[in-house]
């Protein structure tokens, strides 16, 4: 019990699979019980948290050493007062200490902090989430148990609809770096919170995210009742202006991970004339000779590059158990490269005598490349698909396309880094060479390409219209029309209602080379025409331009799945055929390397096309007061643009519409975000406030407005408190607080 007679109590409870044999009581010092204590935070400041210290009797040396070997937020104390809850925090392991100065009875200081272990926590969500998912998920990582007060929130969304924690959604992986290193839950919050102008903290049982607008307006008004023989009266800093940076941390280039290869590789190691290969690592691996005169493939050192494979691998999930991830390993040519080995051949030879007694055998391996045609109304067995790639809500979905590109190597020469060489009777790959050339001047691979929603539907992008238009009516007058369409989809990945087809063509001469040999990239799909094509389709990059999705204002997972069965090989000017497979000069049985690299996915300006989307940071400046000295910068991980940063995983959604957020509503003003927190800004360090402090009357409230009867007219807010729960007093500071008056040179 307190000298002014309030009953304080304090629990003390750890995490554990089952409950303890017995429970301990403490023993409280008499001087300083419990002290809690809020450190001063300035007014554009988020997270304004707390940090109790009890004073117990150690009944003997390192008795409670071992509370602080025990995971941060596994130990909680609760604060009651008059026996409702006051406060709650977890032990914070960063501070113990003890003294030696007798064997018993001694005083330990047990350190308990709200907000402070959220410094030492990190972040491990995914997907889409709400703010108040967020904040929730915080405050329990902290163990805390507190309700969320949401009450004195000004904002609106639109309008005068108001805003709460859960009217606005972020993305998960904005909280994670390159290199998939995620920040700490102080971060996260501070980075939700902060462009909103809002801040947290605990009184009263409660945990409080509020808006200093809200809290002028609607706050409850409270007079802060003074205790000691003097307070002081002082101001509130000024500032001169004010910039705030956006870093949108905005998806650009390859969203795709190209990695999947994760086994050690040694480029010493070779296998040459060896239709079984090595082993290492639990991969296996293929060399292929540098020189393409037989008589030096006598040379065990003559390896020109060497293929690994493996069951094992990432970022892609290989659905036949014929195919392998792979690695290749250059020696004297070739280049590092890695992906899905679908098909390749291990090559054995030897001579006998003199230079036309000699022989070969080939060993292939893979998923049988006479498995791999077929026609174009009909597909079979997937191969393998990419992890998924989040696509987020758009505004204006037209104004953007979704580019995909797939590296494939699909040669007839046993080194595909080096000519051709006609071996033997039966193995004339210079001469398969040139009838790829003559004849495969387009080449095709049927892919189901899937969109699937945060709720739940899945639709396929589709293309057959355009592959299988008759090459007589070829026109295409616009990029737009190679784009494709999506639908709606069946589910079976066996028996897919829809697929579409990656066309591979050389642009500029689609009637005498080959759309493949060596790894080539896909183009805009078009049907196997050699008649001119228009000039944004001759000069555009690699890869198909398809629509990006957009369902119900809602975000997605894109993958893209290789299939089995449609694999097409046309002649210029030679319709695909939905009958017969389309095999000129038995070019099918002239394949010695079906490889691919993992897909490329890039989200492109429609409107600009071929243009990469904007990644730079969004700044916002403005003049508070001219007279001050010092400046106020604040930079934001999450944040908005009038026009929308479509990439941006910083960006803000509405929930219900799944749209981003370019704007919102406070105190009648309808802006940016940040422009809004500008106006905040403005309202309170334009002028200097009023600032007090000195001892007073604990004051056991939530979040209120507090006033001074010294100082009519005016609002405070509490932006420190240190309360001894013994003596039943507060070292207070208060400072004046204004709501949002603000408004840009021009607004209404």
């Amino acid at each position: 019990m307190s000298r002014a007679g309030v009953v304080w109590r304090i629990d003390i409870m750890q995490e554990a699979d089952a409950a303890f044999d017995s429970i301990g009581a403490l023993t409280f010092e008499a001087e300083e019980t419990l002290l809690m204590e809020w450190e001063e935070k300035s007014k554009e400041e988020v997270l304004q948290g707390c940090m109790a210290t009890i004073q117990v009797e150690s009944p003997g040396d390192r008795t409670y050493e071992d509370l602080y070997t025990i995971e941060v937020g596994r130990i909680r104390m609760d604060v009651y007062r008059n026996n409702v809850l006051y406060w709650c925090g977890a032990l914070d392991a960063e501070f113990y200490e003890e003294p030696y100065e007798r064997a018993s009875k001694y005083p330990v200081s047990l350190k308990f902090s709200d907000f402070g272990v959220l410094g030492r926590l990190k972040y491990d969500l995914s997907g889409m989430r709400t703010l108040k998912e967020i904040v929730t998920y915080c405050l329990q990582r902290a163990g805390l148990t507190a309700d969320i007060d949401e009450s004195l929130i000004s904002t609106c969304i639109s309008g005068s609809t108001p805003m709460s924690l859960s009217s606005l959604k972020v993305r998960s992986d904005n909280f994670y770096d390159e290199d998939g290193e995620a920040s700490t839950l102080q971060e996260v919050l501070e980075g939700i919170l902060q462009p909103l102008g809002l801040r947290m903290i605990q009184r009263n049982g409660k945990v409080y995210v509020y808006d200093l607008n809200g809290l002028y307006t609607n706050g409850q008004a409270k007079a802060l009742q003074w205790d000691g023989d003097s307070q002081t009266m002082g101001v509130d800093v000024v500032y001169n202006n004010a910039k705030i940076t956006w870093s949108t941390y905005a998806q650009s280039g390859n969203l795709a991970i190209q990695e999947c290869w994760t086994i050690e590789t040694d480029p010493n190691l070779i296998a040459l004339n060896n239709l079984s290969g090595g082993s290492y690592n639990g991969a296996r691996y293929f060399s292929y000779h540098y020189s393409q005169d037989y008589w030096d493939w006598a040379d065990g050192s003559d390896a020109g590059f060497t293929i690994w494979i493996s069951r094992t691998g990432k970022n892609a999930e290989l659905l036949n158990s014929n195919i392998n991830f792979f690695k290749i390993v250059p020696q004297y040519d070739g280049s590092d490269a890695e992906g899905i080995a679908i098909y390749f051949t291990a090559c054995l030879y030897w001579k006998i005598g003199n230079r036309k007694n000699y022989t070969a055998q080939i060993q292939t391996a893979g998923y049988g490349e006479g498995h791999l045609p077929g026609v174009y109304n009909a597909i079979t067995t997937p191969l393998f698909r990419n992890n998924p790639i989040w696509l987020p809500p758009v505004s204006n979905a037209s104004k953007l396309c979704v580019r995909v590109g797939l590296d494939l190597l699909i040669d007839p020469r046993f080194n595909p880094f080096e000519e051709g060489v006609n071996w033997m009777k039966w193995m004339e790959q210079k001469d398969w060479y040139n009838q790829w050339n003559s004849r495969g001047n387009y080449f095709y691979v049927p892919v189901v390409i899937k969109f699937t929603t945060e709720s739940g539907q899945t639709y396929v992008w589709d293309n057959r219209n355009i592959i299988g238009q008759d090459v007589k009516n070829a026109q295409i007058s616009t990029l737009g029309q190679t784009y494709g369409q999506w639908v709606s989809y069946n589910g079976n990945d066996n028996a897919p209602n829809a697929w579409g087809y990656l066309a591979y063509y050389q642009p500029d001469d689609r009637a005498e080379k080959s759309g493949v040999l060596g790894w080539r990239k896909n183009r805009p799909a078009i049907n196997p025409h050699t008649g001119k094509i228009i000039s944004v389709l001759a000069n555009c990059s690699d890869g198909q331009y398809i629509p990006y999705p957009n369902f119900g204002g809602e975000g997605g997972n894109l993958t893209v799945q290789v299939h089995a069965g449609g694999w097409m090989i046309s002649d210029g000017n030679a319709n695909v055929s939905s009958s017969q497979v389309m095999n000129p000069y038995e070019l099918w049985q002239k394949i010695n390397w079906a490889l691919v690299k993992l897909p490329e996915i890039e989200v492109m300006n429609n409107v600009q096309f071929d243009a990469p989307i904007n990644t730079d940071d969004v700044e916002y400046k403005a003049t508070i007061n001219e007279s001050a000295k010092e400046s106020l910068e604040i930079d934001t991980i999450c944040g908005s643009s009038s026009k929308g940063v479509p990439t941006a995983r910083g960006a803000y959604f509405n929930t219900t519409t799944g749209k981003q957020i370019t704007s919102l509503t406070r105190a009648g003003r309808t802006t940016q975000i940040e422009e809004l927190l500008i106006g905040t800004l403005y309202s309170q360090f334009a002028d200097r406030r009023t600032k007090l402090e000195g001892e007073a009357v604990i004051a056991a409230d939530g979040v209120v407005a507090y006033t001074e009867q010294n100082q009519p007219g005016k609002v405070f807010l509490l932006t420190a408190d240190t309360q001894n729960a013994i003596e039943d007093v507060s070292q207070a500071v208060i400072v004046e607080l204004r709501p949002d008056e603000y408004k840009k040179e021009g607004e209404a």
